[in-house]
């Protein structure tokens, strides 16, 4: 029982290190999918890092990422579509 907690915080530090290597592979095959912070993040999120530790991992703060998540769904809402208005 002992050995399992000295184990359980090194299993998410080599978490971590194999997300981080993953990430770094994957910079290398498509370099230019993932010049954008947001799409680092959102890879490293989809391998199961939480958001504050993928965001430190592609080199930005939590609160950075945050805002461009926001800034991201404005301009998908903001694009040149506009609402069609209705004729009376």
């Amino acid at each position: 029982m002992a050995e399992a907690a000295e184990a359980s915080p090194w299993l998410a530090v080599i978490g971590k290190s194999l997300a981080y290597l993953c990430l770094e592979k994957a910079r290398e095959r498509d370099a230019k999918k993932f010049e954008d912070v947001l799409t680092k993040v959102d890879f490293l999120q989809a391998l199961g890092v939480p958001e504050r530790e993928a965001a430190a991992a592609a080199g930005t703060s939590i609160e950075s990422v945050r805002v461009l998540r926001h800034h991201h769904g404005r301009k998908k809402s903001n694009g040149k579509k506009a609402r069609k208005k209705s004729r009376r």
